[in-house]
């Protein structure tokens, strides 16, 4: 029974239920959060469902092909490739995951204050935004990596450091018609200091575009991990990461291939699953986009 439309139409439906429900009808968009979702959830799991130690090494047995013992095979030391590649992921998620929130932390704040406040304060911020869009941010994180070691947390913290320039002008435009709006200046009427405004009514009213770029933010960061990781400027040893592997992989691949494969096949499935969803939000956030 699907109740009395008029009802419903009385009623109306939210936003965000209204987005949710365009959202389930993007084939794409739901098979890539279901995939997400179960890769997130093996990447949690994985001190309990991994096959074999970590540290485990055979070097009798040395580089397997996959067997019954081994589903994915074992690296040049014998140690199994499915566990590593179940605790790469563990290290690539962290730092996608961690890496964009701190851009996101940066990137928001910055973009609405920058349109809120307008005048030479946005002119000042924003030039400076295109200044460090000019600079050589991978030649800028190597030398960071080199200066101050190579760590895990310097790793989280250079990667967001540069990737919230974007999030901040894509949030600057949204707060620019937002404070044209209504219920902005009744806020303003009412006496509300400029930071509860931004606070409780323009960061809110951002979420649409902030949510449909983090989805697109997390898989760039997690190509630059794997990139810095290929160089051997990312995670180091006895950490690794799906990048730390690929890296391995490619050494072999010639007689090894599945060292290759299968870390490549975990990461290009977590960035399809990525962007999927993230397309698919965009839709639903804001369906005139799927209509042109």
């Amino acid at each position: 029974m699907t109740g009395d439309p008029l009802a419903q139409a009385e009623r109306g439906v939210s936003l965000w239920r209204d987005a949710w429900l365009r959202l389930r009808r993007n084939r794409l968009a739901v098979a890539g959060g279901l995939m997400l979702i179960l890769l997130c959830a093996l990447a949690l799991l994985t001190p309990w469902i991994a096959p074999y130690d970590y540290k485990a090494q055979d070097l009798a047995l040395g580089a397997a092909p996959p067997s019954a013992a081994h589903w994915l095979g074992t690296d040049t030391l014998g140690r199994d490739l499915l566990t590593h590649v179940l605790w790469g992921g563990r290290i690539s998620f962290a730092v996608g995951f961690v890496a964009t929130a701190v851009a996101l932390a940066i990137g928001v704040l910055y973009g609405t204050v920058a349109g809120y406040v307008g005048g030479r304060v946005d002119a000042v911020m924003m030039r400076l935004v295109d200044i460090l869009y000019a600079l050589p941010f991978m030649i800028f994180i190597i030398l960071l990596m080199v200066i101050f070691g190579r760590n895990l947390v310097l790793l989280f913290l250079a990667i967001g450091a540069v990737e919230w320039l974007t999030m901040a002008r894509i949030v600057r435009g949204q707060v620019q018609a937002l404070k044209q709006q209504e219920f902005i200046e009744a806020a303003v009427s009412l006496g509300l200091s400029r930071w509860t405004i931004i606070r409780r009514h323009l960061i809110p009213n951002t979420l649409g575009p902030v949510i449909v770029y983090t989805t697109l933010t997390i898989p760039s960061v997690m190509l630059l991990e794997a990139f810095l990781s290929f160089l051997g400027l990312g995670i180091q040893p006895p950490a690794s990461s799906w990048g730390l592997l690929i890296s391995y992989g490619a050494e072999t691949m010639e007689e090894y291939p599945w060292l290759l494969i299968f870390p490549g096949l975990a990461l290009s499935l977590t960035l399809f699953s990525l962007n999927f969803l993230g397309d698919g939000l965009r839709d639903a956030l804001d369906p005139r986009i799927a209509k042109d």
